[in-house]
């Protein structure tokens, strides 16, 4: 599309202005150097300030509509991720005649301080975001395996939440028409993932009785279940094993053996034997 003249004198305009503000935060602040200003192309003028810390300022003349000072008067705004659940906006306003330098040193004023703390906040949450996003996409992947039929019909995947029906059901073939799927379901419904991926909801319908009763039977958390394999092993015992011991009666020898019945044999005493071979 073909930029009016007009548009491009305003993006030369404010693109010279966007760079000499950067320069000035630069020397403010030296320890943060390192912003930088991109061109915009905006009907009343506009340029986008970024710093390697993931800071962003947008510049642009707000009220164009006024007339006077008001309509020259520019807008400074701190941009925070989308990802941010807080509800401070940071944004200030200076006269539209102001040199750069001035601008600059009302921005490290006025607007930096408070805006760095807000973005630090913004970063975190967007990664907590960004983090809940990879372990829904995970868990889909695993419920996916389970369920092959499985689709994110018009949601996408990192929303975590999938459709699934009853036989094989008509899914898009990628060129504006239909196909049956290859994948079938015994039943009908969807699946909802919570924001971290490690629960989630499930609705379904025309479910087959055994396979619904074995669905609870898993929800039931009073049963305990003992899974693996059984691996014999020798365990050690504090006892002594227990077997048969010769057993002396007065005036008699027992032999040392039982009989077959599990009676104790006597055996005759020897003639001539001193007493030393009988018990006391």
């Amino acid at each position: 599309m073909e930029i009016a003249p007009r548009w491009e004198a305003l993006a030369d305009e404010f693109a010279a202005l966007g760079k000499e503000v950067a320069a000035a935060l630069d020397a403010l602040d030296p320890e943060r150097r390192g912003w930088t200003h991109r061109r915009e192309h905006n009907a009343y003028g506009s340029v986008a300030l970024a710093h390697p810390a993931g800071w962003q300022l947008y510049i642009w003349r707000e009220k164009a509509h006024c007339k006077g000072a008001a309509g020259q008067r520019l807008t400074i705004k701190g941009i925070v991720p989308s990802e941010y659940r807080g509800r401070a906006e940071h944004r200030i306003t200076v006269a539209g005649d102001r040199k750069p330098g001035d601008i600059a040193r009302d921005i490290a004023r006025r607007l930096l301080p408070d805006y760095r703390d807000t973005a630090a906040q913004a970063f975190e949450h967007r990664d907590q975001e960004q983090a809940a996003t990879r372990a829904r996409v995970a868990a889909f992947a695993r419920l996916r395996e389970a369920l092959p039929a499985l689709s994110s019909g018009a949601s996408s995947v990192e929303s975590g939440y999938g459709l699934f029906y009853r036989g094989r059901a008509r899914v898009s073939d990628g060129r504006g028409g239909t196909r049956e799927s290859e994948h079938s379901a015994h039943a009908s419904g969807s699946v909802r993932l919570s924001f971290d991926g490690s629960t989630g909801s499930i609705k379904a319908d025309e479910v087959p009785l055994e396979l619904l009763v074995e669905f609870l039977a898993r929800l039931n958390a009073g049963s305990q279940v003992l899974t693996g394999k059984v691996m014999p092993r020798e365990l050690e015992s504090d006892l002594r094993e227990l077997g048969w011991a010769p057993s002396v009666i007065p005036g008699e020898v027992v032999a040392g053996r039982p009989g077959g019945g599990g009676e104790q044999q006597p055996v005759p005493p020897v003639a001539g034997a001193g007493r030393s071979h009988l018990a006391t």
